[in-house]
This record gives C-alpha cells, sequence and structure tokens, in this order.
C-alpha cells in the first residue's frame, strides 16, 4: 500500500523548503531516471519540478535563449615575415567569396529574420535589431 498523507488545517498546500527542493532537482540530475518517476516518488506533479528548475536557476536547457549563438573565429597573425607569405595564408584560411556584396542574416525573437547587407554600422544594426525585436 502507498503512503497517505492527510493535510489538515487552513493551509492545504505543502511547503518545500529550498533545500528540499534543491535535493529533489539534484536526484533528478544524477539519478537517471526520468521527471515524472522522481516526481512520483515525492508525490508531485512533473512541472513543479520544471518550475522548481526555472526559479532556482537550475534549468537544464541551453543557458542562452535569447536565438544569440557565437560563431568560431580563425584568427591569422603576421607569424609569416615575407607580406606574399602572409596573403597566401590569408586566402587559404578564407572561403571564397562571390562577386555579390555579402549578407548577413539574424535569427530574432518570434521567428523573425533580419537580413542586412555586411558593411552596415554597428550602431545601426544594434539599432535595427532592438526595433525587430520590440515590434
Amino acid at each position: 500500500m502507498g503512503r497517505i498523507e492527510i493535510l489538515t488545517g487552513v493551509e492545504r498546500r505543502r511547503v518545500w523548503t529550498d533545500g528540499e527542493k534543491l535535493r529533489i532537482l539534484d536526484e533528478v540530475e544524477t539519478s537517471g531516471s526520468g521527471v515524472a518517476e522522481i516526481a512520483r516518488r515525492h508525490d508531485i506533479l512533473p512541472q513543479q519540478i520544471y518550475t522548481w528548475r526555472k526559479k532556482l536557476g537550475r534549468d537544464n536547457r541551453p543557458a542562452d535563449r535569447s536565438g544569440v549563438r557565437l560563431l568560431p573565429v580563425a584568427l591569422i597573425g603576421p607569424d609569416a615575415d615575407d607580406e606574399t607569405d602572409r596573403t597566401a595564408a590569408a586566402e587559404r584560411a578564407a572561403p571564397k567569396r562571390s562577386v555579390k556584396p555579402s549578407r548577413i542574416e539574424i535569427g530574432c525573437r518570434g521567428g523573425r529574420v533580419l537580413k542586412v547587407d555586411a558593411s552596415i554600422a554597428p550602431e545601426k544594426l544594434k539599432a535595427l535589431i532592438r526595433s525587430v525585436e520590440e515590434a
């Protein structure tokens, strides 16, 4: 027979301390069991565990949900003595570019995509991104 808990008094909700919440969240992360199984074990709803994760900063989803992603960058240093060696090294590292002017596509909130010329001034680009995301 399962455990039965009878709640009496005016307050019908259980109160979990931050320590208890963190212990349950640690159990979810380390046990290998699913959230639903851990929730059943502690007689709570799985949604409660997800809410605790958000409130206590333990959310396991990707840290940056703003849509901003960092791209890898390769720097070519002036390690060659000759100017032609540096130019040749830069050409090998840089992909061949088309004759068309370069464009940048930026994914914004709400699925909007901002397409701009690559030569746009950074301040103008910031203003455009802000206005698109606020709209």
